[in-house]
């Protein structure tokens, strides 16, 4: 018996809905992948935000006259020296010339940017070791982060406390922009004679603010730059100098910038909650006076008190 013949089959039809479904999943899919490299890219190079550094060494104090010993130091476990510093003896005969300052650059540049700062401090007659960070200059490193910079600081200490032979009492630490943040940290884990902060630099969160980017992260999960000096002097029992040189034109200070290096309220902020014994300059320009003298002056008068 013949078998009627089949009708075509119709091909399989499919719904507008799920094709928009597929398609917004799709979308979702891609924006979250986005997000997340987002994410990452900014908890990988976080640091691009904060740190601005230079291998470029174009002037050392031998540039300005001035006798200094180039500094290797933090040796790793191949017995290569990670950091590169300078040490300025102060001059025969001086003052304090029994005494250091550790001075602990901003996050811009090298050493070489800090040679007016530097020479400045020297001029006081009091010695003066410099050295750049990880990341910055001839220091070893990819680049520069909060973890790594304070570690370089205290590797800075150690080799003036136990290869200078330098006591703490004979210390002070001098911290400008970021470096404050590092030297807080250190009067508060070493106790030296003094710490001097010099336009503290904002906090990270403060920084990142300014990034439109970062206003859509979650930077409770993300962020590990914090550069908050407040816990350090907090827990330092020793003198603090705050100076405010912001606009001050003394040499070696740092350049505003929209996000406010060296605003003048975050440098009372911080020494209205520190405690005592504080000192505050506000070393800005007055009529008749020149801020380079201003400014020795005032460090001489720091000396004098913590240097005894």
């Amino acid at each position: 018996m013949a078998r009627s013949p089949q009708p075509p089959s119709q091909p399989p039809t499919v719904s507008p809905r799920w094709l928009l479904t597929t398609f917004a999943l799709t979308l979702l899919l891609a924006a979250l992948c986005g997000y997340a490299a987002l994410c990452l890219l900014f908890y990988q190079g976080q640091w691009q935000l904060i740190y601005h550094p230079s291998r470029k060494i174009s002037a050392t104090p031998a540039t300005a006259g001035l006798p200094f010993e180039e500094i290797h130091f933090d040796v790793n476990d191949a017995g290569q020296p990670q950091l590169d510093g300078w040490y300025l003896p102060a001059p025969p005969g001086s003052k304090y010339v029994t005494a250091t300052v550790l001075y602990l650059h901003d996050a811009r540049g090298s050493l070489s940017d800090c040679l007016p700062a530097i020479t400045t401090l020297r001029t006081t007659g009091i010695n003066v070791f410099a050295f750049d960070y990880q990341g910055f200059g001839r220091s070893a490193g990819a680049h520069p982060t909060e973890r790594l910079a304070f570690d370089d600081s205290i590797a800075a200490w150690t080799w003036l406390t136990d290869i200078r032979h330098i006591p703490p009492r004979s210390l002070i630490v001098f911290g400008d922009g970021v470096g404050a943040v590092f030297a807080s940290r250190l009067a508060a884990q070493f106790a030296p004679a003094g710490v001097i902060l010099e336009d503290p630099s904002p906090s990270a969160r403060q920084i990142f603010s300014t990034d439109a980017r970062t206003r859509i992260l979650p930077l409770w999960l993300l962020q590990n730059e914090k550069l908050d000096p407040a816990p350090g002097l907090a827990a330092a029992h020793v003198p603090r100098l705050f100076l405010d040189v912001h606009g001050a034109g003394v040499p070696g200070t740092p350049f505003v910038t929209a996000i406010g290096w060296g605003d003048s309220a975050r440098t009372r902020a911080l020494f209205d909650a520190s405690s005592y014994p504080k000192q505050y300059f506000d070393l800005r320009p007055l009529p008749g006076t020149r801020p380079d003298s201003a400014f020795t002056a005032t460090l001489r008068r720091f000396f004098d008190d913590v240097l005894r």
